[in-house]
């Protein structure tokens, strides 16, 4: 399907490889870039993410067939809100939060169940800003897209397609499930690779090498974003947190007791499991 007229509600690094992608894969005649700052509406526009930028909903919205709100968890809702009084009959409405029960919760009663369904594009990076947008960023990504009880089949079929054809991977999710699932696979390390930034001492930061850049490398995200979604997935976040303190826990046992083949066992198992995901992504 090609798609007359989107709008983008926040032009970043994922609204921008979006718009990137709709014209790459010549998916939408319209692409209109909503945004509150002009600068990065103009590094949108000659990138080529957006055909159009405004700072107005209403009027990035007006007509469009699907509405992508790409802001802060907490302005997703209020942002499609606005949108949906304008859009075009029939018109999609989603957005790429990394949390989903309390979108759902807040959506329940102001967006319709014909018009609005939940996705989380699991891609992007610790970089943000339409500058870093890339229109391949999506392509074999995983896009989980998170239909309450009362969603409407066809609109789940509907949004499957686009992100099918933007090149990605799909699944569903309960809402509850993506929250508990991402929080382990996603929340998560963002947590260790700040508490492992933490715990270097400022005297030894000369001797940190690859191994210390690669873990902490998404420590360098942006921390009110990251605030908001762990603000939001307190819960599952400290169950995942909990679970990981226990594993620490057995690799103390195992120093302190001097097992170091309970010590081999650990790497061992850490190993496999980071080679099978590796292997999976590079086939994917």
């Amino acid at each position: 399907m090609v798609w007359q007229r989107v709008c983008i509600i926040g032009v970043g690094l994922l609204g921008g490889s979006i718009g990137l992608a709709l014209h790459r894969r010549r998916l939408a005649h319209e692409v209109v870039g909503v945004g509150r700052t002009k600068s990065r509406l103009e590094t949108a526009l000659r990138r080529g993410a957006i055909d159009i930028a405004t700072d107005d909903i209403f009027e990035g919205a007006k007509d469009a067939e699907l509405v992508i709100a790409c802001v802060p968890v907490k302005s997703i809702v209020d942002s499609l809100e606005q949108a949906a009084s304008v859009v075009a009959p029939h018109a999609i409405l989603t957005d790429v939060g990394s949390t989903k029960q309390s979108i759902v919760r807040a959506a329940s009663g102001r967006l319709s169940d014909s018009q609005f369904v939940g996705s989380h594009p699991i891609a992007g990076g610790h970089h943000s800003g339409v500058e870093h947008a890339v229109g391949t960023l999506l392509e074999g990504a995983m896009v989980v897209i998170t239909p309450s009880e009362n969603t409407d089949p066809n609109l789940v079929a509907r949004m499957t397609d686009f992100w099918e054809n933007l090149g990605s991977r799909t699944c569903q999710l309960s809402p509850m499930e993506h929250d508990a699932a991402l929080a382990i696979s996603s929340h998560l390390p963002h947590m260790v690779a700040s508490a492992l930034a933490i715990s270097t001492p400022d005297e030894l930061i000369p001797f940190v090498g690859k191994g210390w850049m690669d873990s902490t490398r998404i420590a360098s995200s942006n921390p009110q974003l990251w605030r908001q979604i762990l603000e939001e997935n307190h819960g599952p976040a400290l169950q995942a947190l909990k679970k990981f303190a226990t594993i620490c826990d057995t690799w103390i046992e195992a120093l302190e007791s001097g097992d170091f083949d309970r010590v081999e066992h650990l790497l061992r198992t850490g190993k496999a499991i980071r080679e099978a995901v590796a292997s999976r992504h590079s086939v994917g």
